[in-house]
């Protein structure tokens, strides 16, 4: 682990960067189907750069706290092992987020979170924009959980950096503000299964509900998921964005009737 460590904790301390610069160039470049068709205000862009000088290296940095003063325990890493760790990251950040999210959202926490919330309109800046303390509780409550559970097996270092490196992606295309899936994508089963950007868009652009990362699961499961969710995806994907920040969707109205109005 000599180099294994060393070399993981670099790479995670620059690798949102790549991830945010090349959804946002895309974003520039590229035809995009905006999911909320408002434009950020001035200075959003660098007030989000400037609340990234720290939070983006703090990951890394407990990242290698933990794994070198022993706190999380690793073992040589096998691709069993690995994947084992992979999976169990990201099923216990799913908690996490969920959990420590709406505890944020109550009165008493949001100083916490209000930072993140200033951006109503997402764009791939806005994944690294949060409050030195938000960042804090985030990277402790999951490397403090798997730190527990190494007390009773070694853990994969290698797994738990994938983890990371799958989180930082999949959160910058989470704030993009454009859909890049189908149209009905929440009908199928892999919108059972992972969000789309439509979903965390409407988080910013209402502040509640769908407090979930990658998984709608447990919004469902709490009954906090806007229900509107499959409509504006499908009209996002169509060309038919909204246009403004309070407007809803019709949660009656299917897919297949904003699919003809598209035509």
């Amino acid at each position: 682990m000599s180099l294994e460590l060393p070399v993981c904790t670099a790479i995670l301390a620059v690798s949102n960067y790549p991830f945010v610069l090349g959804v946002e160039w895309f974003a520039r470049h590229r035809a995009v189907k905006p999911v909320i068709a408002v434009r950020a205000p001035p200075g959003q862009r660098a007030r989000e750069m400037r609340n990234s000088w720290l939070t983006t290296a703090l990951h890394a940095l407990l990242f290698w706290a933990f794994i070198a003063s022993g706190a999380l325990r690793t073992a040589p890493a096998g691709a069993g092992l690995a994947l084992a760790t992979f999976l169990l990251t990201f099923m216990w950040t799913e908690v996490w987020h969920y959990a420590s999210h709406v505890a944020m959202h109550t009165r008493a926490l949001h100083f916490i979170h209000r930072e993140h919330h200033r951006s109503r309109v997402t764009q791939p800046w806005t994944s690294v924009s949060f409050s030195v303390l938000e960042k804090l509780c985030f990277s402790f409550g999951i490397l403090g959980f798997l730190a527990l559970v190494s007390r009773c097996c070694s853990l994969s270092l290698l797994g738990v950096f994938a983890y990371y490196l799958v989180y930082f992606f999949a959160n910058t295309l989470g704030h993009a503000n454009f859909e890049f899936r189908s149209a009905g994508y929440y009908t199928r089963l892999m919108g059972r299964v992972l969000n789309s950007p439509t979903y965390h868009a409407l988080h910013h652009a209402r502040y509640v509900r769908n407090y979930g990362l990658m998984t709608p699961w447990l919004d469902r499961l709490f009954g906090t998921e806007w229900p509107d969710v499959p409509q504006v995806q499908t009209r996002a994907a169509l060309g038919a964005p909204l246009r403004h920040l309070a407007e809803r969707a019709a949660p009656e109205r299917p897919p297949q009737e904003l699919t003809l109005a598209a035509r």
